[in-house]
């Protein structure tokens, strides 16, 4: 499945600066195996969110508990997740991103 997808990729974001966000810590094996198969030029970089904030459910605020060490303006990040439950932390990265000036996410 990753090599289908780091096809994909690799197609679809060509003469792109890409960068893979992953989502700590449950993203690193699928992340790694997942990159291996992408043929371009890209970064890796992770964040650490929480949409729980101690509880067992999710709350519709992100904690940042670990950002980016790069700007993203003007890039095209993918962003790597290992589960999605209720798609509300995806949701809010994705705005953050929009609003530190992502290109494309």
């Amino acid at each position: 499945a990753c090599k289908r997808l780091g096809s994909e990729i690799t197609r679809d974001y060509e003469n792109k600066d890409l960068v893979l966000v992953g989502l700590l810590k449950g993203c690193i094996p699928f992340l790694s195996d997942l990159a291996k198969h992408i043929e371009l030029p890209l970064e890796v970089q992770y964040m650490i969110v929480s949409s729980y904030h101690g509880g067992t459910a999710s709350s519709n605020e992100i904690q940042i508990k670990y950002d980016l060490e790069v700007p993203i303006k003007d890039r095209d990040i993918l962003l790597v997740e290992d589960i999605i439950d209720t798609g509300q932390t995806i949701k809010a990265v994705k705005k953050l991103f929009e609003t530190r000036g992502a290109k494309s996410r």
